[in-house]
């Protein structure tokens, strides 16, 4: 049996519990109901309200699929019932320049992203 000599503990002990110290600091963030763009502005405009990030999820056939991230909870903004897309950075910057109190750290999150396979 392999134990670390310090902890006296085994190497999946010890993942174990880095994992969860690390799972304690930042919590995995859950879905959310789907906001629409006017209601990500309400949530942002709203006095002493949790402060809200935009997250872009890429794709490669549909340019950059918008989030908003408010504490834990990550919501779909959508424009009648479809997912607000963005072609570009450039253009989801310019967009989202316009949301006030929106969190200027804007994430693109790129975990699962895949490139789509086009014509040869």
């Amino acid at each position: 049996m392999n134990t670390d000599q310090n902890l006296g503990a085994t190497p999946a002990e010890v993942e174990a519990l880095v994992s969860g110290f690390f799972e304690q600091m930042e919590p995995k963030v859950k879905k959310g109901r789907a906001w629409t763009f006017h209601r990500l502005n309400a949530a942002c405009d709203t006095p002493e309200g949790e402060r809200v990030q935009a997250v872009l999820y890429p794709n490669d056939g549909q340019g950059f699929a918008l989030y908003a991230r408010q504490g834990q909870t990550l919501h779909a903004v959508t424009h009648d019932g479809r997912p607000v897309c963005f072609r570009t950075i450039e253009k989801a910057l310019t967009t989202l320049a316009d949301v006030t109190h929106l969190n200027p750290e804007i994430v693109v999150d790129s975990s699962n992203w895949r490139e789509e396979v086009g014509p040869h």
